[in-house]
């Protein structure tokens, strides 16, 4: 009689086990939701720093009529970005218009244009025989952000031509641009 109380007074290693995967497999949903929200801030974040620096640019042309050189001057395909030293020259440039100019959150060493490089671009710009145009780009980390290349089909502004794979073009379907059209 003895034998049979003890028992009842205790846990078998099988609902040990079946409590242990039970909050293991909730910790894993807690995890995961924890990272995806992680993601998305950094995509709000994206989307807030280069909307900032666009009205930066803008006030930057309202002054002088033109948009700031890019790292290869103007009417060419040249780029500056947030992780190098060409980022310096576009901020003294953005100075008097936006307190310290925004770096992605992640600031990855490669462009935004590939796949998992996390980064802002400045550039393309036209002054002398393009229009005054720039390209202000990221990469999005949410596959299913609703302003992503993917989805919008972003296209060089001076030969229409896509971007992205989804449409045709070479680059990530994680592309943000936001440059004024």
């Amino acid at each position: 009689m003895k034998n049979i109380n003890s028992r009842r007074n205790t846990f078998t290693l099988i609902e040990l086990f079946t409590v242990i995967a039970i909050s293991g497999l909730f910790l894993s949903i807690v995890l995961s939701s924890i990272i995806n929200m992680k993601m998305k801030a950094r995509d709000v974040k994206r989307i807030a720093d280069l909307g900032q620096i666009r009205t930066a640019l803008e006030l930057f042309y309202d002054s002088n009529g033109y948009y700031p050189q890019s790292g290869c001057g103007w009417d060419c395909n040249g780029y500056s970005y947030s992780y190098g030293a060409s980022w310096n020259s576009l901020t003294s440039d953005l100075g008097p218009y936006i307190g310290s100019l925004p770096k992605d959150p992640i600031n990855s060493s490669c462009a935004p244009w590939n796949n998992n490089c996390y980064s802002y671009a400045y550039g393309n710009v036209g002054r002398n025989t393009q229009r005054a145009q720039y390209d202000l780009t990221a990469q999005l980390e949410n596959p299913a952000h609703p302003l992503r290349c993917g989805t919008k089909g972003w296209s060089f502004y001076f030969s229409n031509r896509y971007w992205c794979t989804a449409f045709g073009g070479s680059y990530s379907n994680q592309i943000y641009e936001a440059s004024i059209n």
